[in-house]
């Protein structure tokens, strides 16, 4: 785990709310919704941009390899982030299946992080 970044309550329900997480105490149910983060991905010189990929480089270590690059691509980690297709077509995949990896990806994080916030107020 990356020591050196304290995630708050506030980072935690900051990143459930862009990933569109169930578990977020503001979520509300819609279909087909664009996750927010999308808007804010535009706008790399963001302080919610940098705030969003300061909580994801600091709990990225649970994905796996394969996770890690596609969610590194979609949010632009190493560069200009890049559509469902063209992550597909750099990890030889269909964009329908790196949507569920991004999906699956973003809820182990998300699960990642409650089980962080529990074990440091269990610290205190």
């Amino acid at each position: 785990m990356d020591n050196e970044v304290k995630l708050t309550k506030d980072d935690s329900i900051f990143f459930m709310d862009m990933v569109g997480s169930r578990k977020s105490p503001n979520h509300v149910p819609k279909i087909n919704k664009v996750k927010p983060y999308r808007k804010m991905l535009k706008d790399r010189n963001s302080t919610e941009y940098t705030r969003f990929i300061r909580i994801y480089k600091a709990m990225r270590h649970i994905l796996s390899e394969r996770e890690m690059i596609i969610l590194d691509e979609i949010y632009g980690v190493n560069g200009v982030n890049c559509t469902l297709k063209t992550t597909g077509e750099k990890v030889n995949l269909s964009p329908e299946r790196v949507r569920q990896i991004c999906k699956k990806s973003e809820n182990k994080l998300v699960f990642g992080i409650l089980k962080k916030l529990k074990e440091d107020a269990n610290k205190s």
